[in-house]
């Protein structure tokens, strides 16, 4: 076979494979654990909220070639601060209780002293969830510091603009993921695809704004995310299909997270708000496209992997 050529006018990219949501469950990390001793996978995202986060960061430091970001989460699971202290935004048994858009319609109909307090329950909870990972992942700085991304990417919500910019000023992390991807038309039954592409707009829409932020904070970022329009049904096919989107962008090595949410396996977890969806068919297809070599091959087409690997000690 012969080597593939790539076009003298583009770079190749530089990749991250990513999956979301470690920690969530015992199952879910079992996944996502099993990808990273066969596949390409070579970063996740720990969720403070799950039932076996600890567990799992405990199993990460003792991968140093991985990366480890914290996933921001107000949706899913319970709470890390104490529950009076966030009490707009869980039950009394500490259990997230809005969905996505629930949120941002308490964001958008709040007003005086009852948005004033979620806002400040949100930025409680965020801290509490920074100090859940540093105390149980104490191997942070030797991993290039904190990385941080938002489960249903949280943190871009223009309405928590201000929010964040305290946050990232105080916290000072190293890297924030972008949720931005070029628009392009992957090969999704039609409802779909509808849903992929609306989510994907909307989400260029937060991110025009969140990149300023993070510019003149002086923060590192990926330029583009791969899997949006795909998300939660991702295949290698697809993949090629974002990636092909943002090559044509012609920007100049760009760094690119390709998204993955590996599972399969029963995730049942009385305050897991999307239960079902932890366990489907495509999360299943998911993790086969990081097992069988299929994204790999994709992957090689693009650009080549980023390393990572702890710093020593001093």
């Amino acid at each position: 076979m012969q080597p593939f050529s790539r076009p003298e006018n583009t770079s190749p990219m530089r990749l991250i494979v990513h999956a979301d949501d470690c920690g969530l469950t015992p199952a879910v990390s079992a996944d996502i654990f099993a990808c990273l001793a066969q596949g390409p996978l070579n970063s996740v995202s720990v969720i403070m909220g799950g039932s076996h986060a600890t567990e799992s960061l405990r199993r990460l430091a003792a991968l140093p070639y991985t990366r480890v970001c914290l996933h921001l989460n107000l949706l899913e699971g319970r709470c890390s601060a104490p529950i009076p202290q966030v009490r707009p935004l869980v039950t009394a048994d500490g259990v997230f209780r809005h969905s996505l858009g629930q949120l941002l319609i308490a964001l958008a109909c709040a007003v005086g002293s009852r948005k004033k307090a979620l806002l400040c329950a949100i930025r409680t909870e965020f801290e509490a969830q920074i100090d859940a990972f540093t105390t149980a992942f104490p191997q942070w700085r030797q991993r290039g510091g904190l990385h941080l991304d938002g489960h249903l990417h949280v943190h871009t919500i223009p309405a928590l603009a201000t929010t964040m910019r305290g946050l990232l000023h105080e916290r000072a992390p190293a890297y924030v993921r972008l949720p931005r991807e070029p628009a392009h038309l992957p090969p999704l039954p039609a409802a779909q695809l509808l849903t992929g592409c609306a989510r994907r707009a909307l989400l260029a829409l937060w991110s025009a704004r969140f990149v300023s932020l993070l510019d003149q904070a002086g923060i590192a970022h990926n330029d583009f995310l791969c899997g949006l329009v795909s998300g939660g049904n991702l295949t290698a096919t697809r993949a090629a299909k974002a990636l092909a989107a943002i090559r044509r962008q012609s920007q100049t090595s760009p760094l690119v997270e390709i998204m993955c949410h590996p599972g399969g396996q029963k995730a049942d977890d009385p305050c897991l708000r999307h239960s079902a969806f932890y366990h489907s068919p495509a999360r299943y297809v998911e993790k086969t496209m990081l097992l069988d070599g299929s994204l790999s091959a994709v992957l090689r087409r693009y650009g080549r992997p980023c390393a990572f690997a702890a710093a020593k000690a001093s």
